[in-house]
């Protein structure tokens, strides 16, 4: 191939890459055209350029959070009926007791003497019923004989019955002053821990004082206190979260009852379930998914003013103009907000590029 002057291409090289350069601008020329294009056609639009978003429908369900305690789903406070001096303890804390079983005695000084005097007026009643039964058949035998009146037969009928009627009701003292004997040992009233001693042996206790408190050990709950408005529309039945405080794991439970409110507050009861693993006075936080009245959330970056007396968002009309809708904002989820205003699910609110529009202004809806 021959070549021209030292350092100059030769023709037909110089040809191909003018050919090239050629089609490279070509092709650079044709990408930036449409870019070009839309910033000319944006520089020349002199209406602002904002981002919206559609109004939403709030969800069906509030989730809400309260803190309790996990308790023994029986538990009770023991105490004797009389008053004395607690003479023996027949428990340790921690203890695990059966129903029925002892777990303290009383020493009353006047309760036993009381079960022995009544239980000698039911002998002695006894005798003398023995021995009027003797003087009735007696009588009877006499009187058909003709050797004793009917008025001394009727006497001792009488006498007898009366007698029967004493011993009912000696019999009856004796019972109850029996029972009275039986309260001074304090029984478990159902299979338990002993969570706590209040009473050490030699003290004296007074009638109804707790002696001791028991711990059930068939399953927990916890109970939480909620306000009035929304125990109104919590039912027993729905279903409940529970969260350890100071441990991994979630627990499904169930609400066994929920109070009436006597104060600002109204107690809810939440029974777990068998496998719940959480032990008495474990702190658990309870979530509760509580229906709602239907409702309408924006994007909380819509709201201007949140914080203030007047917050609002800007809505858009049906030709693209901003127009000024006051709102009064709601429980925030999400970064969603419920709201109270006179809008539509679909209607379209700014949630950028609203710092210096004015009602009425025209934007252009970014995509």
């Amino acid at each position: 191939m021959s070549q021209g002057k030292r350092g100059v291409p030769a023709p037909g090289v110089l040809g191909l890459v003018l050919g090239v350069l050629g089609i490279l601008l070509l092709l650079t020329g044709c990408d930036s055209a449409p870019a070009a294009k839309g910033e000319a056609s944006a520089a020349l639009d002199p209406r602002a350029a904002v981002r919206v978003t559609q109004v939403r429908n709030g969800s069906a369900e509030e989730s809400l959070r309260f803190p309790g305690v996990v308790q023994a789903r029986e538990r009770v406070s023991p105490s004797f009926l009389h008053g004395g001096v607690l003479s023996e303890r027949l428990v340790e804390r921690g203890q695990r007791v059966e129903k029925g079983e002892p777990l303290a005695r009383l020493h009353n000084p006047a309760l036993e003497p009381a079960l022995a005097g009544a239980e000698g007026r039911v002998k002695e009643l006894d005798a003398h019923l023995a021995r009027l039964e003797r003087d009735v058949e007696r009588a009877r035998v006499l009187r058909d004989r003709n050797l004793v009146a009917e008025e001394e037969l009727d006497r001792l009928v009488s006498e007898r019955e009366a007698t029967v009627q004493a011993r009912e009701q000696a019999m009856a003292s004796r019972a109850d002053a029996a029972a009275q004997v039986e309260e001074m040992t304090l029984r478990a009233t159902f299979a338990a821990d002993v969570a706590d001693l209040l009473i050490e042996p030699g003290d004296f206790v007074a009638a109804g004082e707790p002696v001791l408190a028991l711990s059930g050990i068939d399953g927990v709950e916890v109970s939480i206190r909620v306000p009035v408005t929304l125990g109104a529309r919590l039912t027993a039945g729905m279903t409940a979260r529970v969260s350890p405080t100071l441990q991994e794991g979630r627990f499904q439970g169930r609400i066994s009852s929920v109070g009436r409110a006597g104060s600002a507050l109204v107690p809810v009861v939440i029974e777990l379930e068998p496998d719940s693993r959480l032990a008495p006075g474990e702190s658990v936080q309870v979530y509760l998914s509580v229906p709602t009245e239907p409702s309408l959330q924006v994007p909380l970056s819509a709201v201007q003013d949140p914080g203030g007396h007047a917050p609002y968002v800007l809505a858009l009309t049906d030709d693209e103009s901003v127009r000024r809708v006051a709102v009064a904002p709601g429980r925030l989820e999400n970064d969603w907000v419920t709201i109270s205003a006179p809008l539509s699910l679909g209607d379209r609110v700014v949630t950028a590029g609203q710092g210096r529009l004015q009602p009425g202004d025209s934007v252009r809806v970014l995509p």
